[in-house]
């Protein structure tokens, strides 16, 4: 079991309940942060004493206040941790279950568990597969990634949708591309690319493919 963790969880009663529970699992140090930036400096200092957190558990969403954070949420939290500190292992403890949100933080941390009526439980198992050295999706969200709408997108997809969403018409796109040296740059190509991509998220317009991808977070 891990010995020393570090919570990243805003909300005081999940923090003390989650504590109980990691201590009932055999941790021996357990802290917590409610903020983004402190669950980060607490992980750094600790690093640099030569005494690191071996585990990270961290919502998503943090509720904004008076306090200027350069940290925001888990997700940019987590990146930040497993680039400086590639051997720290993170579970993500969310109730976000979008599919996009899902799919795009998944590479970058060791399990991801939903909030929810089994949460503990799928939280556990979490704990001891990560240990063991392996990956853990919890049930919930093994499932949302089989939604028949999670697509894997190129870059050359998003840079078109993100073009698109930013109100830039075909031959606008077109051009900047051409500026900017992506291929293929002809606004065939590109009309033909929307139109792929309507066919695959089965939108008959692109305000709605755009409303589509939004709402899967996607972009």
């Amino acid at each position: 079991m891990f010995k020393k963790v570090l919570i990243a969880e805003d909300i005081d009663a999940v923090n003390t309940a989650l504590k109980k529970f990691l201590l009932s699992l055999g941790a021996q140090e357990v802290v917590y942060a409610s903020y983004c930036d402190e669950a980060y400096l607490k992980c750094k200092k600790a690093y640099q004493e030569q005494s690191p957190y071996e585990l990270v558990i961290s919502d998503l969403s943090f509720r904004q206040d008076h306090r200027e954070e350069k940290i925001r949420s888990g997700e940019e939290l987590s990146l930040i941790l497993k680039k400086e500190m590639p051997e720290l292992k993170i579970i993500i403890h969310s109730i976000e279950d979008h599919p996009g949100k899902v799919k795009k933080i998944i590479p970058y941390v060791d399990g991801y568990v939903c909030k929810g009526r089994k949460g503990m439980n799928h939280l556990e198992q979490a704990i001891q597969q990560v240990y063991g050295g392996k990956s853990y999706l919890s049930p919930d969200i093994e499932q949302t990634l089989h939604h028949k709408n999670v697509k894997e997108l190129s870059d050359y997809d998003l840079s078109i949708l993100k073009l698109l969403c930013d109100g830039y018409i075909q031959e606008e796109i077109s051009m900047k591309f051409k500026a900017q040296g992506i291929t293929p740059f002809s606004k065939s190509s590109i009309e033909k690319k929307l139109k792929d991509l309507r066919e695959e998220f089965e939108a008959k317009t692109n305000p709605q493919l755009i409303s589509t991808v939004l709402t899967l977070q996607l972009i």
